[in-house]
């Protein structure tokens, strides 16, 4: 007996009482000795699919430098032999049928860190090449890359070779308000913020600071607003003090519109009021 957790997510709109509904997703762990793979409900045969003695058999791929890193070339490898899949609801797989995922190999990159994590760069590759692009890795240090090779059921990996990711500066970026945005007059702004590590993971705004026009008015946030901003262009700037004293910044311009009538008329009335009182 085997306790697997599948993934389980509706397919759409529908009676929640109809398995058919949901589309199931899961991995369950392999025999060594296993030699096919079956779908039973009770008697009723639903699936069976030959697994294939051995996995597939993969030469060492060759590996040299590119612009951003290395790519990888191997030759295409067969699947182990096995018997044709059969028996789909109850109807026999015609021979040369090649539709089923096993009869298929694939091809994955996976990256293992000094520290024992396993990164999946590319996954599900048909071609016989791959170029891994150091600049969007999501950690950094020395790792050693392996190509894997899987027929849907078994797989085989073979080293390919060692890079070393170095270290990326974080990111600082203004979200609100956008670039040339024109804003109305005496309108109260909110500017948003975010800084992200080189794995695009929030980072702490302790060393943040906010500042308009040269002038600083909020610090240690990702969020703060902006009263009584004159007319004409402005100058908005997020800077983040990174951990080696590096001065990291995001800026843009926006335009705050000179007032219209509207406004010039309500400055009219709220001051007669006034002076009324």
């Amino acid at each position: 007996m085997l306790t697997v957790a599948p993934q389980v997510s509706p397919r759409g709109c529908g009676n929640v009482d109809d398995p058919l509904r949901y589309r199931v997703r899961g991995v369950l762990p392999l025999h060594p000795n296993g030699v096919a793979y079956e779908l039973r409900r009770g008697e009723l045969l639903l699936y069976r699919t030959a697994i294939p003695v051995a996995p597939p058999t993969l030469a060492a791929p060759r590996t040299h430098r590119s612009a951003n890193g290395v790519t990888i070339n191997w030759q295409h490898c067969e699947p182990a032999s096995q018997e044709q899949p059969s028996c789909v609801g109850g109807s026999p797989i015609p021979p040369g049928d090649t539709s089923s995922s096993a009869q298929r190999v694939s091809y994955s990159v996976v990256a293992v860190m000094e520290s024992g994590r396993r990164i999946r760069v590319a996954r599900g590759l048909t071609a016989l090449a791959y170029s891994v692009d150091l600049s969007v890795m999501p950690v950094h240090g020395k790792a050693t890359l392996y190509l894997v090779a899987s027929d849907g059921i078994r797989s085989t990996e073979v080293e390919a070779g060692s890079i070393d990711v170095p270290q990326r500066p974080p990111s600082v970026h203004i979200l609100s308000p956008e670039a040339d945005a024109r804003l109305p007059y005496g309108q109260v702004v909110s500017v948003l913020g975010c800084c992200l590590d080189m794995g695009g993971r929030p980072i702490s705004p302790e060393r943040t600071a906010w500042s308009l026009d040269g002038e600083s008015f909020a610090a240690g946030t990702v969020v703060a607003v902006v009263e009584n901003l004159t007319p004409g262009k402005h100058r908005l700037t997020l800077a983040l003090e990174a951990e080696n004293a590096q001065l990291l910044e995001a800026k843009l311009t926006f335009t705050v519109e000179e007032p219209d009538e509207h406004f010039y008329r309500w400055q009219v009335l709220t001051t007669e009021h006034v002076d009324a009182d």
